[in-house]
């Protein structure tokens, strides 16, 4: 198969975290009350050109994508395809798939995720705290819930991948629009999103927790003060999250390769 852009690839990764396994370890936080608020740069993030369509070979025709919102079974059936089907009849949500799929990585580096708008139904199992009540701890319990999500990862065939989210990048850039970013690209949030995951700290059981409220949360300040995309790693177990890390780590070098290169076709 011809080389393509590493991007769709890194979708995947994310997109996958947000649709098969996002973590509903406790009750959801209030939803912030505008999905579509202009975030707050910090810093001027290295701007990347979107990926150029798909090109057919001469011989094979290539179907157009559906209207945005009549993609739902187009991108169900990739993930389908890529997945199997036992996790998508579980997990993805039935309707708005491509939209809440953009909204849940564009969220990934803020406070929280907007649960009512995220790409999955609600997940089994709790939060795992032990310890006493007066100084509960992580619990190691929580991180063998994820395993299955970094073997997924860790075995995806990384061409069908790339072939299926380059295909479908247009309907996720629309989406990105849409969410009221008319002047950016998916493809730069993508690569925030990763930069932010990457720095994501190493979180062992033992850790301490406090529980002001309902729900608990990190003793430590810094821990604490972490992006929601982090905080799913830091659940994950340091095992899990070196996992999926170095897969992300290596994707996002070839990806920046690749697109400082000029996107070439092949």
């Amino acid at each position: 198969m011809s080389k393509l852009p590493w991007l769709l690839a890194v979708v995947l990764v994310i997109g996958l975290a947000a649709i098969f396994l996002w973590p509903r370890t406790e009750p959801p936080p209030p939803p912030p009350a505008q999905v579509q608020e202009t975030p707050v740069e910090e810093k001027k993030p290295e701007v990347f050109e979107p990926p150029p369509p798909m090109a057919a070979e001469p011989e094979v025709a290539v179907d157009p994508l559906p209207p945005l919102e009549e993609s739902d079974n187009e991108v169900r059936q990739s993930a389908v395809d890529l997945a199997g089907q036992q996790p998508v009849e579980t997990y993805l949500v039935p309707s708005g798939i491509a939209r809440k799929i953009v909204v849940t990585v564009d969220n990934l580096p803020r406070d929280r995720v907007a649960m009512r708008l995220r790409a999955v139904q609600d997940l089994p199992g709790r939060f795992a705290a032990s310890g006493s009540e007066d100084a509960p701890v992580l619990d190691g319990a929580n991180f063998v819930r994820y395993r299955a999500f970094a073997a997924i990862v860790e075995s995806l065939d990384t061409e069908q991948v790339i072939a299926v989210y380059r295909r479908l990048y247009p309907l996720f850039q629309e989406a990105y629009r849409d969410l009221g970013y008319p002047d950016k690209t998916f493809h730069s949030r993508v690569i925030e999103c990763i930069d932010d995951l990457l720095e994501a700290p190493e979180v062992r059981a033992g850790t301490r927790l406090v529980r002001p409220k309902v729900l608990y949360e990190y003793a430590d300040p810094a821990l604490e003060s972490r992006s929601a995309g982090q905080k799913m790693l830091m659940r994950m177990g340091p095992d899990n999250a070196g996992t999926i890390k170095a897969k992300l780590s290596d994707i996002r070098r070839q990806l920046v390769e690749q697109s400082r290169a000029g996107w070439p076709e092949a």
